[in-house]
């Protein structure tokens, strides 16, 4: 079994003043998020081009980026090349499991517009999404999210809330969502996403509305439901991450 009779001889030179390490003992995993790719993801959610943008190869990332990197870089580093990819919440472009409504409840003793209202929570939605909030593999906290719309719409609105429009998920379900390490967030949340309610009651956090897939629109309906109140990794010791900016 096995083989036999092989000689194997390494003969190598250096100055004398340097030390060779003959093989690649850190493995540096880099997770890049292009320009590129980001401008034509933003386009696509938008609406403005009708194709979704791939995401970049591992070989196009290496070509671009190891050559100043190779420079700086140990003798014994060896650089492998992510690209990084957004994930959709809340939007009809978002998985089914993630897609949700927001529902507010107006101040009654301000003098507001519904059409106003919802536009001002896509735009809060969307300043809290900024790329420059969030580092790859970050969680998702929707109180975070409920601070920051009722601070910039107060004295506006009294409630928050997101109800998931998936009929096998309950209220809260979206209270927490993680993202992977090759992952950073993105709202694809519009204003036909969001709904203006009288009160927060059971009736009015049902999972009920339509789940947009690649292929088909479903409706669905659910009982009602309980009420409920630049990132990377290294094999060997190396780690690195980066925007690609």
């Amino acid at each position: 079994m096995g083989r036999s009779n092989i000689k194997f001889q390494y003969v190598h030179t250096v100055d004398g003043n340097t030390r060779l390490d003959p093989s690649s003992s850190n493995i540096m995993d880099m997770y890049i998020l292009t320009r590129t790719y980001d401008i034509n993801f933003r386009l696509w959610l938008t609406g403005v081009t009708a194709t979704k943008p791939l995401l970049p190869s591992s070989d196009s990332l290496y070509t671009n980026f190891n050559t100043p990197l190779a420079k700086i870089k140990s003798i014994s580093d060896t650089i492998v090349y992510h690209p990084v990819k957004y994930k959709i919440l809340f939007g009809s472009q978002a998985d089914t499991s993630l897609q949700s409504t927001f529902k507010i409840v107006k101040n009654s003793e301000q003098v507001t517009n519904d059409s106003d209202i919802k536009s001002r929570v896509i735009t809060a939605i969307n300043q809290f999404f900024a790329l420059e909030n969030w580092e790859f593999g970050d969680t998702f906290y929707f109180s975070e999210l409920s601070t920051y719309v009722m601070n910039e719409l107060a004295p506006d609105i009294t409630t928050f809330v997101i109800v998931p429009k998936e009929g096998s998920k309950a209220f809260g379900s979206l209270f927490e969502i993680k993202s992977e390490n090759d992952e950073i967030f993105i709202s694809g949340a519009k204003v036909s996403d969001v709904e203006i309610i009288d009160a927060v009651t059971a009736s009015k956090l049902k999972a009920d509305g339509n789940i947009t897939t690649s292929s088909s629109t479903v409706s669905t309906l659910s009982g009602t439901l309980p009420a409920s109140s630049s990132s990377s990794s290294s094999s060997s010791g190396g780690s690195s991450g980066g925007s690609g900016y």
